[in-house]
């Protein structure tokens, strides 16, 4: 295709955002960056057991199965969410209560670009990687940014591009006092949101709940 007048290059915007062409053409798979320390644990164990096993290998998430196979994923915001906003006692919560599910998943040879897409679609920090039915790792966010810092001059152009919509939402401590709010992409306009909702089986940012016809707040 001929290059448009007046519209930049891909090699003019990789030298304007310093991302590098060879970063963006060698698309660098999950398999290479993810941690293969996985903690699986079954859903009928404890939740003081569980958190102990995080804190012992320094992990930030537990794998839970049921029956051999992984149903969902539990994490440190599980943890706060689930216990400590609602002022339950650990030992008398059980895993079931808190897992986030359904299992994400992603497989090992999906690009890490493909990976930070469905973590931003999915409200997500991490994904477990699945190979064979078989859970061989965990990759997360810090992950895909340390190993690719370009990503986070990409993420800054998203959300510039997005910025007119973004002036519209409210504020951080605004969105932190609402109930049920996720940040992320809306599923019908897909622009980045603060006060993303559920909405009939998608995420709807308020523009498009009013846009609607319905009074969703």
């Amino acid at each position: 295709m001929a290059d448009v007048p007046g519209r930049d290059t891909d090699a003019e915007r990789d030298m304007g955002t310093g991302i590098h062409s060879k970063e963006i053409e060698r698309e660098v798979s999950v398999a290479e960056v993810m941690n293969k320390a996985v903690i699986i644990m079954d859903i009928n164990s404890d939740i003081p057991a569980i958190a102990r096993e995080m804190v012992s290998r320094d992990a930030g998430s537990v794998i839970i199965t049921e029956n051999g196979k992984a149903i969902g994923i539990i994490t440190e915001r599980d943890f706060v969410k689930g216990i400590v906003t609602e002022d339950k006692k650990p030992d008398e919560v059980k895993a079931s209560e808190i897992l986030s599910t359904p299992l994400i998943t992603v497989e090992p040879e999906t690009s890490i670009v493909e990976a930070s897409e469905i973590m931003l679609k999915a409200n997500v920090k991490r994904l477990p990687v699945l190979e064979n039915s078989r859970i061989v790792g965990v990759i997360s966010n810090t992950d895909i940014l340390i190993v690719t810092p370009g990503l986070n001059t990409i993420l800054k152009e998203l959300i510039d591009m997005n910025r007119e919509a973004l002036l519209s939402t409210p504020s951080l401590e605004e969105v932190s006092e609402g109930e049920d709010l996720q940040t992320g992409m809306c599923e019908s306009c897909n622009v980045f949101s603060y006060d993303l909702r559920f909405v009939d089986g998608r995420y709807l940012c308020g523009n498009c709940r009013q846009e609607e016809g319905e009074d969703y707040e």
